[in-house]
């Protein structure tokens, strides 16, 4: 990873073209749409990866938005960027969140804690106000499926809006991906393992297309696959891009989302090895389509770079009419990271989606 970084400081530099003819044109070719950002969170000195974004059934403005901090636990800011609440959870890498009134809140916020290997809850109050889920903590390998299995890594919450069933997927940096049922009596979690899905190597990014039924998953130095999300279906993957192409022209794939206004929806893929977001149109065709690549320049704030993690919403939010698009950053002043919220009205109208 250390090379990539490196070279990504120099494809603007005097070394640009001796680069470019190193590693072949393909890497740099893709230069997209750039966008500002309009909100940052605060920063830290810890490693953020991942948001996730909570809109608040009331007010857009009491919305939230949540992030891991690798070196911390997690962190609640609202829109304007402070820190409103910490939870010292330990190595959390991903975070996800869906409705759900089982726990007594308005909705439950999942993670993946990497040292040892579990998932951990939240239950979200319609107020914004996060607390631990009881049971706090569970065990992302079932039972008897542990050989060959090491460190949990990407989280993704799923919804059958049909059943209203609810589902926690958790993979593995040797290619494995758990499906599990969440249940709540009483107020008590309860989570029951459903299957199994595969990739070849590392994954991390997931997200669940709710409203088709599908899981995406990021195979970081791959591409981006594809499988039906209802647990009785095949675990068949379907390819949707490949590292090498117009939207993935080099690795690393790390998180993705789903940006849907009800009209149009769309795929949207950190690619951090070009430190932009890849976006993909989910039009009823059977392999999504690259639309574009969107990077984050320096405006009034600083750009982004590195990308990891990354979110969308398509609800309506103060000062972002079609919604937002969160991003982390690697790089800010005194070595520290962060969240850069984005307009999607922006990012639609600069690549004309």
């Amino acid at each position: 990873m250390k090379l990539r970084i490196d070279l990504a400081r120099l494809r603007t530099g005097l070394f640009a073209t001796a680069v470019s003819a190193f590693l072949g044109e393909a890497a740099f070719a893709q230069t997209g749409a750039v966008v500002t950002a309009l909100a940052e969170t605060e920063a830290t000195t810890g490693d953020t990866d991942d948001p996730a974004i909570w809109v608040a059934p009331a007010s857009g403005a009491g919305s939230r938005i949540i992030g891991t901090d690798k070196t911390f636990g997690l962190r609640v800011y609202d829109l304007n960027g402070e820190t409103l609440q910490e939870f010292a959870s330990g190595k959390i890498n991903n975070v996800d969140l869906r409705a759900f009134a089982g726990t007594g809140g308005v909705a439950l916020v999942g993670a993946s804690k990497r040292e040892d290997d579990t998932m951990v809850f939240f239950t979200m109050s319609e107020a914004g106000v996060m607390t631990p889920a009881s049971p706090h903590a569970f065990a992302a390998i079932p039972p008897g499926q542990a050989a060959g299995i090491d460190d949990i890594y990407g989280f993704a919450m799923q919804s059958d809006p049909a059943t209203g069933r609810l589902f926690a997927l958790a993979n593995f940096k040797t290619g494995q991906i758990f499906q599990w049922e969440i249940t709540a009596q009483n107020g008590q979690l309860s989570l029951t393992f459903l299957r199994r899905l595969d990739v070849g190597s590392q994954p991390e990014g997931m997200v669940s297309d709710d409203q088709a039924g599908m899981i995406y998953v990021g195979e970081e130095d791959v591409g981006v696959w594809r499988f039906a999300g209802d647990p009785a279906a095949s675990a068949a993957a379907f390819e949707v891009d490949l590292v090498g192409s117009e939207c993935l022209p080099v690795d690393d794939v790390e998180e993705l989302a789903i940006h849907d206004d009800g009209t149009k929806r769309h795929l949207v893929v950190s690619a951090q090895g070009i430190d932009k977001a890849a976006i993909y149109r989910l039009d009823g065709a059977e392999k999504p389509v690259c639309a574009g690549l969107v990077g984050i320049g320096a405006g009034a704030l600083d750009g982004v770079s590195e990308t990891d993690g990354l979110e969308v919403t398509s609800q309506p939010l103060p000062g972002y009419p079609e919604g937002m698009l969160v991003m982390m950053d690697d790089q800010n002043e005194g070595y520290s990271t962060n969240f850069k919220m984005i307009s999607w009205a922006e990012v639609r109208l600069e690549l004309g989606l």
